[in-house]
């Protein structure tokens, strides 16, 4: 069974499309604003052709039962290594490396004869090849609406899990261990700066010295002459 998601907060709940470079969160936004029309009943109409190969939509033939079976075609959205046709905010942290900027997709089952989505699905890759049956869920007409009446901000706003970024610049910043070799060089480098140091005080001693002393020499020659 694949888990139907009502709510912002399920959707969030979910993590899909955390932590960055993942773009399954304004890849959603995208498709409920440019691509579906939800009337009262719910029935969501296309406002892409996914036949025709919208925005990259591509047949998805469901080989391995990701989905619940329809006499329906399946078809998937949001593969950027094969479109150049999606908005810049979707596109934009996409690497082009096998890394997880493009682990996320949209699945639709398509009537062409009512031109509407039956069922409107987010999942993403557990590798290059395969999908995760766990992270795969069906968004229902409710949520797709709630998320119409939002600007991209605020529905990031809402559904972003900020644990997720934390921990994902945290894992980007962290310095990695140095090498044997760079270990050498630094405690060289600090060993000649500590040096450099010294010396410099060392100097400066030897110069308050020889003034003191003249001052020394000076203050004598005056008391002998009086």
């Amino acid at each position: 069974m694949v888990r139907t998601l009502k709510n912002l907060s399920d959707l969030k709940e979910t993590r899909f499309g955390q932590p960055r470079p993942r773009h399954g969160l304004s890849l959603l936004w995208w498709f409920a604003h440019d691509c579906v029309q939800i009337d009262f009943n719910g029935r969501m109409t296309a406002e892409c052709d996914p036949e025709y190969r919208d925005f990259g939509f591509d047949l998805f033939y469901n080989r391995e039962r990701l989905l619940p079976y329809t006499n329906l075609p399946y078809y998937e959205v949001g593969n950027l290594s094969s479109t150049d046709s999606l908005p810049h905010y979707v596109t934009k942290n996409y690497t082009g490396q096998s890394d997880n900027s493009n682990i996320d997709r949209i699945m639709v089952s398509f009537n062409s004869s009512w031109n509407i989505f039956e069922k409107i699905y987010v999942t993403q890759h557990s590798d290059e090849v395969h999908f995760d049956q766990n992270h795969t869920y069906c968004i229902s007409p409710k949520l797709l609406k709630d998320i119409q009446e939002l600007s991209l901000k605020k529905f990031l706003r809402k559904t972003i899990n900020y644990s997720n970024q934390i921990s994902y610049q945290m894992h980007c910043s962290r310095t990695p261990f140095p090498s044997p070799a760079q270990s050498v060089k630094t405690e060289s480098k600090q060993s000649q700066e500590s040096k450099s140091i010294k010396d410099v005080c060392a100097k400066c001693c030897i110069i308050l010295f020889c003034m003191f002393l003249f001052i020394f020499v000076v203050f004598l020659f005056e008391i002998m002459k009086k």
